[in-house]
Protein backbone atom coordinates (compact mmCIF):
# COMPACT_ATOMS: atom_id res chain seq x y z
CA UNK A 1 0.00 0.00 0.00
CA UNK A 2 2.69 1.96 1.23
CA UNK A 3 4.54 1.42 -2.50
CA UNK A 4 1.61 2.51 -4.41
CA UNK A 5 0.99 5.82 -2.61
CA UNK A 6 4.82 6.74 -3.38
CA UNK A 7 4.29 5.93 -6.82
CA UNK A 8 1.42 8.15 -6.78
CA UNK A 9 2.80 10.67 -5.49
CA UNK A 10 6.01 10.13 -7.49
CA UNK A 11 3.46 10.83 -10.70
CA UNK A 12 1.89 13.61 -9.42
CA UNK A 13 4.92 15.36 -8.46
CA UNK A 14 6.29 14.48 -11.97
CA UNK A 15 3.31 16.15 -13.62
CA UNK A 16 3.15 18.92 -11.67
CA UNK A 17 6.91 19.50 -12.56
CA UNK A 18 6.40 19.11 -15.92
CA UNK A 19 3.43 22.09 -15.96
CA UNK A 20 6.18 24.43 -14.38
CA UNK A 21 8.57 23.64 -17.40
CA UNK A 22 7.25 21.92 -20.04
CA UNK A 23 7.24 24.48 -23.67
CA UNK A 24 4.03 23.84 -24.89
CA UNK A 25 4.57 22.53 -28.86
CA UNK A 26 2.47 22.32 -31.35
CA UNK A 27 0.60 19.46 -30.20
CA UNK A 28 -0.37 21.13 -27.54
CA UNK A 29 -2.08 23.57 -29.24
CA UNK A 30 -4.26 21.57 -31.77
CA UNK A 31 -5.60 20.17 -28.32
CA UNK A 32 -6.75 23.17 -26.98
CA UNK A 33 -8.21 24.32 -30.39
CA UNK A 34 -9.74 21.12 -30.70
CA UNK A 35 -11.12 21.95 -27.67
CA UNK A 36 -12.20 25.18 -27.83
CA UNK A 37 -14.10 24.23 -31.39
CA UNK A 38 -16.03 21.46 -28.99
CA UNK A 39 -17.33 24.57 -26.50
CA UNK A 40 -18.41 27.04 -29.27
CA UNK A 41 -20.11 24.27 -31.04
CA UNK A 42 -22.13 23.40 -27.98
CA UNK A 43 -23.29 26.51 -27.03
CA UNK A 44 -24.20 27.36 -30.59
CA UNK A 45 -26.12 24.35 -30.28
CA UNK A 46 -27.68 25.56 -26.91
CA UNK A 47 -28.16 29.32 -28.19
CA UNK A 48 -30.20 27.39 -31.04
CA UNK A 49 -32.41 25.08 -28.81
CA UNK A 50 -32.36 27.10 -25.63
CA UNK A 51 -32.55 31.02 -27.26
CA UNK A 52 -34.24 30.58 -30.51
CA UNK A 53 -31.31 32.07 -32.38
CA UNK A 54 -29.92 30.95 -35.73
CA UNK A 55 -27.08 29.09 -36.29
CA UNK A 56 -25.40 32.48 -37.42
CA UNK A 57 -26.61 34.80 -34.44
CA UNK A 58 -25.62 31.66 -32.09
CA UNK A 59 -22.09 31.80 -33.32
CA UNK A 60 -22.01 35.41 -33.30
CA UNK A 61 -23.08 35.23 -29.76
CA UNK A 62 -21.01 32.45 -28.80
CA UNK A 63 -17.54 34.63 -29.98
CA UNK A 64 -18.40 37.58 -28.92
CA UNK A 65 -18.85 36.15 -25.52
CA UNK A 66 -15.94 33.92 -25.82
CA UNK A 67 -13.28 36.69 -26.56
CA UNK A 68 -15.07 38.75 -24.21
CA UNK A 69 -16.03 41.70 -26.92
CA UNK A 70 -19.91 41.60 -25.41
CA UNK A 71 -21.32 43.90 -27.65
CA UNK A 72 -24.52 43.11 -26.08
CA UNK A 73 -27.01 43.04 -29.66
CA UNK A 74 -27.60 39.26 -29.22
CA UNK A 75 -27.57 37.93 -25.20
CA UNK A 76 -28.79 34.86 -23.40
CA UNK A 77 -32.32 35.37 -21.53
CA UNK A 78 -33.40 31.95 -20.78
CA UNK A 79 -32.44 30.11 -17.62
CA UNK A 80 -30.96 27.24 -19.78
CA UNK A 81 -29.44 29.86 -22.25
CA UNK A 82 -27.78 32.03 -19.13
CA UNK A 83 -26.89 28.56 -17.54
CA UNK A 84 -24.77 27.22 -20.75
CA UNK A 85 -23.26 30.20 -20.99
CA UNK A 86 -21.85 30.32 -17.37
CA UNK A 87 -20.75 26.98 -17.93
CA UNK A 88 -19.19 26.63 -21.27
CA UNK A 89 -18.23 30.54 -22.11
CA UNK A 90 -17.03 31.65 -18.58
CA UNK A 91 -16.25 28.47 -16.99
CA UNK A 92 -14.15 26.81 -20.09
CA UNK A 93 -13.99 29.27 -23.67
CA UNK A 94 -12.44 32.37 -21.93
CA UNK A 95 -10.02 30.26 -19.93
CA UNK A 96 -8.95 28.16 -23.26
CA UNK A 97 -8.71 31.07 -25.28
CA UNK A 98 -5.90 32.97 -23.15
CA UNK A 99 -4.22 29.64 -23.16
CA UNK A 100 -4.66 29.47 -26.35
CA UNK A 101 -3.07 33.10 -26.86
CA UNK A 102 -0.49 32.65 -23.78
CA UNK A 103 0.52 29.58 -25.52
CA UNK A 104 0.95 30.99 -29.22
CA UNK A 105 3.15 33.95 -27.96
CA UNK A 106 5.28 30.96 -25.92
CA UNK A 107 5.64 28.86 -28.87
CA UNK A 108 6.92 31.86 -30.98
CA UNK A 109 9.21 33.39 -28.48
CA UNK A 110 10.78 30.07 -27.68
CA UNK A 111 11.17 28.44 -31.74
CA UNK A 112 12.68 32.17 -32.00
CA UNK A 113 15.25 31.63 -29.29
CA UNK A 114 16.32 28.34 -29.98
CA UNK A 115 16.60 29.49 -33.88
CA UNK A 116 19.20 32.05 -32.44
CA UNK A 117 21.20 29.81 -30.21
CA UNK A 118 20.89 27.55 -33.26
CA UNK A 119 19.19 25.05 -30.91
CA UNK A 120 16.55 24.43 -34.28
CA UNK A 121 17.45 21.70 -37.63
CA UNK A 122 17.93 23.45 -40.87
CA UNK A 123 17.55 20.18 -42.40
CA UNK A 124 14.75 21.89 -45.02
CA UNK A 125 17.85 24.09 -46.67
CA UNK A 126 18.59 23.00 -50.13
CA UNK A 127 21.40 24.26 -52.14
CA UNK A 128 22.91 26.35 -49.48
CA UNK A 129 26.51 27.06 -48.49
CA UNK A 130 27.07 25.16 -45.21
CA UNK A 131 30.33 26.30 -43.43
CA UNK A 132 31.70 23.13 -40.79
CA UNK A 133 33.45 24.55 -37.94
CA UNK A 134 34.59 28.47 -37.20
CA UNK A 135 38.43 29.46 -36.74
CA UNK A 136 39.96 29.60 -32.53
CA UNK A 137 41.11 33.06 -32.95
CA UNK A 138 39.67 36.30 -34.23
CA UNK A 139 36.53 34.36 -35.05
CA UNK A 140 34.23 37.20 -35.70
CA UNK A 141 36.53 39.20 -37.83
CA UNK A 142 37.02 36.22 -39.90
CA UNK A 143 33.78 35.29 -40.32
CA UNK A 144 32.45 38.61 -41.37
CA UNK A 145 35.07 38.54 -43.78
CA UNK A 146 33.81 35.40 -45.12
CA UNK A 147 30.18 36.21 -45.62
CA UNK A 148 31.06 39.80 -46.51
CA UNK A 149 32.97 38.15 -49.70
CA UNK A 150 30.26 35.02 -50.04
CA UNK A 151 28.00 38.35 -50.62
CA UNK A 152 29.42 40.71 -52.92
CA UNK A 153 30.30 37.73 -55.09
CA UNK A 154 28.05 37.49 -57.91
CA UNK A 155 27.44 33.95 -58.44
CA UNK A 156 26.98 33.22 -54.53
CA UNK A 157 24.93 36.64 -53.14
CA UNK A 158 21.59 34.54 -53.05
CA UNK A 159 23.12 31.45 -51.81
CA UNK A 160 21.79 30.87 -48.28
CA UNK A 161 24.62 30.05 -45.66
CA UNK A 162 24.88 28.23 -42.86
CA UNK A 163 27.12 27.78 -40.06
CA UNK A 164 27.67 24.27 -37.89
CA UNK A 165 29.71 24.87 -35.31
CA UNK A 166 30.07 24.36 -31.38
CA UNK A 167 30.45 28.06 -30.72
CA UNK A 168 28.10 30.83 -30.27
CA UNK A 169 25.80 28.87 -28.03
CA UNK A 170 24.19 31.79 -27.64
CA UNK A 171 23.95 32.94 -31.18
CA UNK A 172 25.99 34.50 -33.60
CA UNK A 173 27.17 38.04 -33.73
CA UNK A 174 24.20 40.20 -34.89
CA UNK A 175 26.24 41.79 -37.69
CA UNK A 176 25.86 38.12 -39.47
CA UNK A 177 22.26 37.44 -38.18
CA UNK A 178 21.62 40.84 -39.79
CA UNK A 179 22.68 39.17 -43.37
CA UNK A 180 20.55 35.86 -43.04
CA UNK A 181 22.89 33.58 -41.61
CA UNK A 182 21.70 30.79 -39.64
CA UNK A 183 23.69 28.48 -37.52
CA UNK A 184 23.13 25.33 -35.53
CA UNK A 185 24.97 24.16 -32.17
CA UNK A 186 26.84 21.08 -32.38
CA UNK A 187 29.91 18.96 -33.64
CA UNK A 188 29.72 18.24 -37.68
CA UNK A 189 31.50 14.86 -35.83
CA UNK A 190 28.22 14.10 -33.72
CA UNK A 191 26.45 11.21 -35.50
CA UNK A 192 23.25 13.43 -37.36
CA UNK A 193 24.41 16.48 -37.34
CA UNK A 194 25.79 17.04 -40.63
CA UNK A 195 21.85 15.57 -41.78
CA UNK A 196 20.27 18.25 -39.51
CA UNK A 197 22.21 20.81 -41.24
CA UNK A 198 21.41 19.48 -44.39
CA UNK A 199 24.84 18.74 -45.77
CA UNK A 200 23.12 16.34 -48.18
CA UNK A 201 21.21 19.46 -49.78
CA UNK A 202 24.03 21.57 -49.98
CA UNK A 203 25.37 23.06 -52.82
CA UNK A 204 28.63 24.15 -51.36
CA UNK A 205 30.34 22.89 -48.20
CA UNK A 206 33.25 24.99 -46.42
CA UNK A 207 35.33 22.58 -43.99
CA UNK A 208 37.13 24.87 -41.70
CA UNK A 209 40.13 24.14 -39.70
CA UNK A 210 39.51 24.87 -35.77
CA UNK A 211 42.73 25.76 -35.24
CA UNK A 212 45.48 26.07 -37.54
CA UNK A 213 48.24 25.38 -34.98
CA UNK A 214 47.15 22.15 -33.82
CA UNK A 215 47.57 19.23 -36.34
CA UNK A 216 45.01 17.33 -35.05
CA UNK A 217 42.66 19.34 -36.79
CA UNK A 218 43.44 17.21 -39.68
CA UNK A 219 41.94 13.68 -38.34
CA UNK A 220 38.73 16.05 -37.32
CA UNK A 221 38.50 16.90 -41.20
CA UNK A 222 39.34 13.52 -42.14
CA UNK A 223 36.07 12.49 -40.06
CA UNK A 224 34.19 15.05 -41.30
CA UNK A 225 35.03 14.31 -44.99
CA UNK A 226 34.36 10.90 -44.49
CA UNK A 227 30.64 11.55 -42.68
CA UNK A 228 30.02 13.69 -46.06
CA UNK A 229 30.85 10.89 -48.38
CA UNK A 230 28.57 8.65 -46.99
CA UNK A 231 25.64 10.86 -47.50
CA UNK A 232 26.16 10.52 -50.86
CA UNK A 233 26.35 14.85 -50.86
CA UNK A 234 26.74 16.26 -54.27
CA UNK A 235 28.34 19.30 -52.79
CA UNK A 236 31.23 21.15 -53.65
CA UNK A 237 33.88 20.56 -50.94
CA UNK A 238 36.24 22.90 -49.88
CA UNK A 239 38.35 21.64 -47.12
CA UNK A 240 41.41 23.13 -44.80
CA UNK A 241 44.43 21.07 -44.50
CA UNK A 242 47.17 21.84 -42.18
CA UNK A 243 49.89 19.51 -43.45
CA UNK A 244 50.17 19.30 -47.56
CA UNK A 245 50.76 15.55 -47.29
CA UNK A 246 47.03 14.95 -46.22
CA UNK A 247 45.58 16.85 -49.48
CA UNK A 248 45.55 13.39 -51.26
CA UNK A 249 43.89 11.72 -48.46
CA UNK A 250 41.86 14.62 -47.99
CA UNK A 251 40.24 14.76 -52.17
CA UNK A 252 40.25 10.50 -51.99
CA UNK A 253 37.63 11.15 -49.21
CA UNK A 254 35.49 13.68 -51.33
CA UNK A 255 36.85 16.57 -51.15
CA UNK A 256 36.87 18.70 -54.50
CA UNK A 257 39.33 21.50 -52.97
CA UNK A 258 41.87 21.68 -50.48
CA UNK A 259 43.54 24.80 -49.24
CA UNK A 260 45.73 26.13 -46.46
CA UNK A 261 44.28 27.99 -43.69
CA UNK A 262 44.84 31.54 -45.03
CA UNK A 263 43.22 33.59 -42.07
CA UNK A 264 43.40 36.73 -43.49
CA UNK A 265 42.11 36.49 -47.11
CA UNK A 266 39.11 34.64 -47.12
CA UNK A 267 38.21 34.95 -50.55
CA UNK A 268 40.46 32.21 -51.49
CA UNK A 269 37.66 30.53 -50.28
CA UNK A 270 35.19 32.23 -52.00
CA UNK A 271 37.38 32.02 -55.85
CA UNK A 272 37.66 28.80 -55.22
CA UNK A 273 34.21 27.79 -54.64
CA UNK A 274 33.01 29.71 -57.83
CA UNK A 275 36.53 29.09 -59.72
CA UNK A 276 38.06 25.98 -58.52
CA UNK A 277 41.81 25.37 -59.39
CA UNK A 278 42.36 29.16 -58.84
CA UNK A 279 43.17 28.03 -54.74
CA UNK A 280 46.18 26.51 -56.00
CA UNK A 281 47.43 29.31 -57.87
CA UNK A 282 46.50 31.91 -55.36
CA UNK A 283 48.36 30.05 -52.68
CA UNK A 284 50.91 29.52 -54.35
CA UNK A 285 51.23 33.18 -54.37
CA UNK A 286 51.74 33.28 -50.99
CA UNK A 287 55.27 31.05 -50.85
CA UNK A 288 58.27 30.55 -52.23
CA UNK A 289 58.05 26.79 -53.61
CA UNK A 290 56.45 26.09 -56.57
CA UNK A 291 55.31 29.46 -58.68
CA UNK A 292 55.62 32.50 -57.07
CA UNK A 293 55.95 36.27 -57.73
CA UNK A 294 58.94 38.46 -58.14
CA UNK A 295 59.98 42.02 -59.10
CA UNK A 296 61.95 42.74 -62.13
CA UNK A 297 63.30 46.03 -62.59
CA UNK A 298 63.22 47.57 -65.80
CA UNK A 299 62.43 50.25 -67.90
CA UNK A 300 60.27 49.52 -70.77
CA UNK A 301 58.26 52.69 -72.62
CA UNK A 302 56.08 52.88 -75.59
CA UNK A 303 55.15 48.84 -76.03
CA UNK A 304 51.93 47.10 -75.48
CA UNK A 305 50.93 44.83 -72.83
CA UNK A 306 50.04 42.31 -75.10
CA UNK A 307 53.75 42.89 -76.60
CA UNK A 308 54.96 42.88 -73.42
CA UNK A 309 53.74 39.26 -71.83
CA UNK A 310 54.22 37.60 -75.65
CA UNK A 311 58.10 38.23 -74.95
CA UNK A 312 58.30 37.17 -71.99
CA UNK A 313 56.66 34.42 -72.74
CA UNK A 314 58.89 33.27 -75.78
CA UNK A 315 61.83 33.88 -73.96
CA UNK A 316 60.47 31.40 -71.14
CA UNK A 317 61.11 34.50 -68.08
CA UNK A 318 57.44 34.26 -67.02
CA UNK A 319 54.08 35.28 -66.83
CA UNK A 320 53.58 39.29 -66.62
CA UNK A 321 50.97 39.99 -64.04
CA UNK A 322 51.55 43.79 -63.51
CA UNK A 323 53.87 46.58 -63.93
CA UNK A 324 54.72 49.60 -62.02
CA UNK A 325 54.14 52.81 -63.59
CA UNK A 326 56.25 55.99 -63.32
CA UNK A 327 53.93 57.41 -60.57
CA UNK A 328 55.03 54.09 -58.34
CA UNK A 329 51.29 53.14 -58.93
CA UNK A 330 51.50 48.81 -59.55
CA UNK A 331 48.65 48.22 -62.22
CA UNK A 332 47.31 44.48 -62.84
CA UNK A 333 45.80 43.46 -66.01
CA UNK A 334 45.67 46.17 -68.05
CA UNK A 335 44.20 46.59 -71.78
CA UNK A 336 46.34 44.49 -74.27
CA UNK A 337 46.54 47.09 -76.51
CA UNK A 338 47.46 49.76 -74.01
CA UNK A 339 51.17 51.38 -74.49
CA UNK A 340 53.11 52.03 -70.93
CA UNK A 341 55.85 53.20 -69.42
CA UNK A 342 57.02 51.26 -66.84
CA UNK A 343 60.04 51.22 -64.68
CA UNK A 344 59.22 47.63 -63.38
CA UNK A 345 57.32 44.12 -64.14
CA UNK A 346 55.45 41.92 -61.51
CA UNK A 347 56.12 38.60 -62.60
CA UNK A 348 55.17 34.88 -61.82
CA UNK A 349 57.80 32.59 -62.21
CA UNK A 350 58.57 28.88 -60.76
CA UNK A 351 60.63 27.61 -58.25
CA UNK A 352 63.82 26.11 -60.36
CA UNK A 353 63.31 28.41 -63.19
CA UNK A 354 66.24 30.60 -64.01
CA UNK A 355 66.39 34.15 -65.30
CA UNK A 356 68.58 35.76 -67.45
CA UNK A 357 70.47 38.55 -66.09
CA UNK A 358 68.63 42.23 -66.98
CA UNK A 359 70.58 43.35 -69.74
CA UNK A 360 69.90 40.08 -71.46
CA UNK A 361 66.03 41.03 -70.52
CA UNK A 362 66.43 44.11 -71.58
CA UNK A 363 67.96 43.00 -74.92
CA UNK A 364 64.49 41.24 -75.93
CA UNK A 365 62.95 44.41 -75.90
CA UNK A 366 65.50 46.36 -78.33
CA UNK A 367 63.85 47.49 -81.50
CA UNK A 368 65.54 45.14 -84.36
Amino acid sequence: MNSIGLLLRRKHTRRQFRSKVHLHDKRDLKKRFILLAAVVGLHCIAMVFFEDLNWWQAFWLTMTSATTTGYGDISAVTFWGQFSTIVLIYGMGITLVAQIASDYIELRITNKEMRIKGRMEWNTMQDHLLIINTPKYDTERYLDLLVTQVTNTPELAEVPIQILTPDFPEGLPLKLRSQGVVHQTGEATTEGMLLSAGADKAKYIIVLCSDYQEPHCDSVTFDILHRIQTLHSSAFILAESIDDSNRARFKKAGANAVIRPVRAYPEMLVRSLIAPGTEQVLENLFRYEGDHTIRLDIRLEGFTWADIVTRLIQNNIGTALGFENNNGDIITHPATSEKISARSLILLVGDEQVLPSKEQIASYFTPN
